[in-house]
């Protein structure tokens, strides 16, 4: 049965209905055993009946005595007895008798009830059809839709149990059992409440992926149990017990939780899973058991002690045997979920291959789609360049596979307001509205008095039906899409900049003519470009962008065979500017090949047309873009103008840049450091001048994983969703609470093709910083810096990258062990002479609104604590080491870098910082931790922000070198740190396009120089020298803070009077060719002689210690 069905919306259960079981699969029962009761507690009935049961892939047993057949007999001919039952015309209430729909409980059409107002005896009779006459009825009840055999009531042996000597209860056992098998070839019969009951069936039995089918059945429960105090009463009086009370429900025992249901309703009531301090308490003879793990305690009454037994051994055989794990007492890291070996894993550096591939993972969704940020915003695009519409912007996505069936949860931080502006009642509002049924969204949490306001679900989560997950530091949200090239700008193709370089590219080579295609009205934009196109051509001369220096003279014919060309594409009319741009830069590319290789013949075909409702668009060798650089790298010669390779490719970067529709559309093109984001609900209009202000590149690290680890996350977020369910929607069926999937092998069904072939094969755990306030579990998982400082012990280098750096020796006011671990293992490597080395890459600058030189509060407050960390002050790491290994010796082990880049904006060189939000760290390029944590007490406690990482450690390993000396090193850790050592190094090859096709970091030239990390010639010659390199050449061109040069606040002034930009343009764009990729050092000498901490009276001083630590 679809999984998803459980999801539905409540309905009452129909007799006869018999939609529960799975179709075209025959339910198979066997009378297995029966004992003799000796003890003479059930005198009447002394024989209990062992029935086996199998469906499908579910068995089950159960046990019975002769009374519960005599019950279910009963019931099966009351229920045919009202089918024969006349249905009067005319309403019976007048007559004290009252009729029932067919979606009434079955309880109600099987039982003689009293009404306690009239005390009339009544019977309540399906009301199937009251203008259908009684014959009409019968027919439709018997002949049409059950065969006349079945509708007969099997035999059943009278006899009562006590009579029934030892020599025939074989033969009685036989009978039973014969009975059991014509009920159950009945279809009549078989969907009756009272075989679901007999059975101990319900409508989820076979819904629900599970291993095996266990123990279902009816108890009472008492409500109340959980680990938060969800009754305001019971906060400030004791009166809690009074207002107690007892509902029957239905309870399913499955492979790793327990579920309870409301009897009459196919509607999931609560949930517990199944973990490591899972208890099953009852004190014999009692019927009570009390049911507790680490998020409640389930108080139940069953009908007899022996069923609280039988109840009892079912949920310890789940914990003990189908549990895979999650409930060992000993897990690695304490961490709620084991490591799970052999497990498919993939690693992502920023934002482009992760929005992509999260996109497909989407787009590939069959049942539901799991989404938690600490911030989303609906209108992000997840493919970019943007060539089909609106197709792959996350709203529009979202609401496709919603109108499809797929269910869609999001879990959003519920953000003060006057701190962060992140406007999650938007996000809500805007992806409810798409489609209300199947988009459920939950915000958390609720804020009130106490420490939950300084906190914050930092996570980032996507899990595909339970089966793939994303885990990493990449929200989907303004901002975070980017890639290796971390352009600054992104003005798009209606500005001046991209006019002047269109018509240089043109004019740039003697044999080069155009002619545009027909433009639109509509387009003003391509206007204007085809005026000062054709006015300049008239003129035989344009001028050149202010760095070419020069005046170019335009003599041209245009070939006849690029007219033949050309002639295929006059009716073609400019509907969009990313059209536009596409056709002209194949026009001028495809001249410029043919120029060079007469016989190639290029004819591209753009299809306007529309298939299957998606649009056709040109192949990536077909775009502008593919087709440049498939010509570049066989153009040697033939230009009339002789023009080198590179100042080729430099030009043809320039144009195919300039020429490109938009990027980052409205507020996905920001620096939050110059000016914060506001309006959100207009995510169309643009936050700062493009043409005045760079955006702020944005570095980040996210990985997915396949199979047992991606039922683990989604573990996690079933386990958030639940527990904020219980807070805010405890009874509102419009939010259901969810169920985890099987961990059995039979229950993944992983399709080829979702498996990304750069996939390595590693073992995989699942960590997390959660507590009471995040998850309602009463005991704090702390499992990520628990990873982090197992990891740090290891051999022979760390690479850290991450937002922050906050963690102090002995500080009171900042606890994590992070700095105490790598003190530690170094002074440990120092002392034993063992080469060993701690690589940090970390934003120069924090990542909020203002000006250092401003006195920016919150960015002075946030450089504190972490110099405060690094090496100023008694409890950083570098004053630590110093006393440790001797004065000066850290830099032999530890560095401390940034990333920053430079480009061009309205001809003018710019600067700007990449800011680095990964969190992630690599030891000995055989273990890889990536996730949302920060280095910071927030992260790392498990009491503050809700945080979740994936551990992965290698098992295919190859050849290589480590500290001079062969060694084997992991596929999954080394690929991913060599790949970022190379684009931070400036090592990627100009052709990479973010595939291993075109660098594949394991095998290419240069990933194998980045080898052996832990050499010294590695760690001075090429990791420090080139981080030095680049920033004296920054500081000398730009005067960019921050800087060591710049010890105190006055000092900002001064070092910026005369940068070399400003003086010499051109002696600056020389020099900046000097740079090497974007590694630069991290100043730790800035603002040292300025007390960082923030102003009296201030909110940053207002607000507690732990808010920034």
């Amino acid at each position: 049965i679809p999984y998803m069905s459980i999801y539905g919306s409540p309905s009452r259960m129909i007799v006869g209905v018999g939609s529960a079981y799975l179709a075209k699969t025959p339910v198979k029962v066997k009378i297995t055993n029966v004992k003799h009761d000796v003890t003479y507690r059930h005198p009447l009935n002394p024989n209990l009946y062992t029935i086996e049961l199998s469906h499908g892939q579910f068995s089950w047993t159960i046990y019975r005595r002769y009374k519960h057949f005599i019950e279910l007999h009963e019931k099966l001919w009351t229920y045919r007895a009202t089918l024969k039952l006349p249905l009067p015309s005319k309403s019976l209430h007048c007559y004290g008798i009252f009729t029932l729909s067919t979606t009434a409980p079955l309880y109600y059409s099987t039982h003689w009830l009293r009404l306690s107002t009239t005390r009339v005896s009544l019977i309540c009779i399906p009301n199937f059809n009251a203008t259908k006459t009684h014959r009409h009825r019968r027919k439709r009840q018997t002949s049409s839709s059950v065969p006349k055999n079945e509708s007969k009531i099997p035999r059943f042996p009278k006899t009562p149990e006590i009579w029934v000597s030892g020599e025939d209860l074989e033969n009685r056992k036989e009978q039973l059992n014969l009975y059991l098998k014509s009920m159950l070839r009945s279809r009549m019969y078989r969907g009756h409440t009272a075989t679901f009951e007999f059975f101990d069936l319900n409508f989820f039995s076979f819904k629900i992926n599970a291993r095996i089918q266990t123990t279902e059945g009816v108890i009472n429960k008492r409500s109340g149990g959980h680990k938060i105090s969800l009754d305001l009463c019971a906060r400030c009086c004791n009166i809690h017990d009074i207002r107690i009370k007892w509902r029957t429900r239905w309870f399913v025992v499955k492979d790793t939780f327990l579920a309870y249901l409301d009897p009459t309703q196919d509607k999931i009531k609560g949930v517990l899973l199944f973990d490591a301090v899972l208890n099953v308490l009852h004190q014999a003879p009692s019927s009570k058991l009390v049911i507790s793990n680490i998020s409640r305690s389930l108080n139940v009454d069953c009908w007899t002690d022996r069923q609280a037994i039988d109840w009892k051994r079912a949920i310890e055989h789940s914990y003990n045997n189908l549990c895979d794990g999650l409930t060992s007492p000993d897990i690695r890291h304490s961490s709620f979920a084991p490591p799970r070996e052999d497990c498919y894993a993939h690693w992502f550096v920023d934002g482009r291959s992760y929005f992509e591939a999260v996109a497909d993972a989407i787009e590939a969704a069959r049942e539901e789609v799991y989404i938690t940020d600490w911030w989303l915003t609906p209108e992000i695009y997840m493919k970019r360049p943007i060539t089909h519409g609106d197709y792959w912007r996350l709203d529009k996505l979202l609401k496709r596979k919603a109108a499809e069936g797929v269910k869609i949860y999001v879990q959003l931080y519920k953000e003060v307001e006057m701190a962060v502006g992140l406007d999650s009642a938007y996000t809500k509002r805007t992806l409810v509205d798409m489609h209300p049924t199947n988009i459920r969204v939950m915000r958390h949490p609720d804020l009130s008095p106490g420490e939950t306001l300084l906190w914050a679900h930092h996570e980032k989560i996507v899990v595909v039906d339970q089966t793939v997950a994303f885990i990493g530091g990449i929200d989907l949200c303004y901002g975070r899409w980017d890639d290796q090239k971390h352009l600054l700008t992104d003005i798009g193709a209606d500005c001046t900049e991209v006019r002047k370089y269109f018509v240089f590219f043109l004019l740039k080579f003697h044999r080069i003519v155009i002619q545009l295609l027909p433009i639109s009205p509509r387009i003003t934009n391509c206007n204007v470009l085809k005026t000062l196109a054709f006015s300049n051509l008239r003129n035989k001369q344009v001028d050149a962008p202010e760095d070419q220096g020069h005046v170019l003279n335009f003599h041209s014919i245009i070939p006849d065979k690029f007219l033949s060309y050309k002639q295929q594409h006059t009716t073609h009319h400019l509907q969009t500017l990313t059209f536009f741009r596409t056709e002209i830069n194949k026009f001028i590319m495809f001249y410029i090949y043919i120029q060079l290789f007469p016989s190639y013949k290029h004819q591209p075909q753009v299809d306007a047309t529309e298939e299957q409702g998606k649009p056709r668009v040109p192949s990536v060798q077909q775009t502008s873009t593919g087709l440049a650089f498939a010509m570049f790298g066989q153009m040697t010669v033939g230009l009339v103008e002789q023009v080198s390779k590179d100042q080729y490719k430099n030009l043809v970067n320039k144009v195919e840049h300039a020429a490109q529709a938009k990027l980052w559309i409205g507020k996905d093109y920001n620096n939050f450091i110059l000016k914060d984001l506001s309006q959100l609900d207009d995510p169309f209009g643009d936050v700062m001048d493009r043409t005045k202000m760079p955006r702020m590149p944005w570095h980040d690290i996210a990985c997915m994983t396949y199979g047992k680890p991606a039922r683990d996350a989604a573990r996690h977020f079933i386990q958030r969703w639940n527990y904020t369910k219980i807070q805010k929607a405890k009874k509102g069926e419009h939010i259901s609470f969810l169920l985890p999937k099987s961990y059995a092998d039979d229950a993944f069904n992983i399709p080829k093709d979702w498996i990304r072939p750069e996939a390595v094969r590693a073992n995989v755990q699942v960590l997390r910083s959660s507590c009471e306030w995040s998850a309602g579990i009463s005991e704090v998982d702390r499992s990520i810096q628990n990873a982090y400082l197992s990891a740090i012990e290891q051999q022979h280098f760390i690479y850290i990258e991450n937002q922050f750096f906050i963690s102090c020796l002995r500080d009171v006011q900042v606890r994590n062990q992070i700095c105490t671990a790598l003190v530690k293992r170094i002074v440990r490597a120092h002392r034993n002479k063992k080469a060993f080395r701690v690589y940090v890459v970390m934003p120069l600058l924090p990542g909020f609104e203002g000006d250092i030189s401003g006195k920016s509060q919150a960015i002075r407050t946030v450089l504190h604590w972490q110099y405060k960390s690094i090496n100023r002050g008694p409890s950083s790491l570098f004053e630590e080491l110093n006393k440790e290994i001797g004065a000066g010796m850290a830099w032999r082990y530890i560095s401390f870098c940034g990333l920053r880049t430079h480009s061009e904006l309205m001809g003018k060189p710019i600067t700007e910082i990449i800011y680095v939000h990964s969190k992630m760290m690599i030891v000995d390029d055989r273990l890889v931790i990536i996730g949302s944590a920060n280095i910071n007490d927030r992260s790392m406690s498990g009491t503050r922000d809700s945080e979740v990482a994936m551990l992965v450690e290698d098992t295919q390993f190859v050849d290589s070198i480590m500290a001079e000396q062969p060694f084997k090193v992991g596929v999954y850790a080394s690929s991913l740190r060599r790949r970022c050592f190379a684009e931070h190094l400036g090592l990627l090859p100009d052709d990479y396009d973010g595939t291993m096709a075109t660098f594949d970091p394991m095998t290419h030239e240069n990933g194998i120089a980045l080898q052996d990390v832990a050499s010294e010639s590695f760690f001075k010659e090429v990791w420090t020298k080139t981080s030095a390199v680049n920033t004296t050449v920054y500081e000398k061109v730009f005067c960019c803070v921050p800087s060591d040069y710049v010890r105190k606040l006055a000092d900002i002034a001064n070092f910026q009077r005369n940068p070399l930009v400003e003086s010499d343009g051109e002696a600056a764009t020389t020099v900046l060719q000097k740079i090497k990729g974007y590694l630069v050092l991290l100043p730790l000498l800035f603002l040292i002689d300025e007390d960082l901490t923030p102003d009296a009276m201030t909110k940053e001083a207002i607000a507690p210690t732990d808010l920034w630590t």
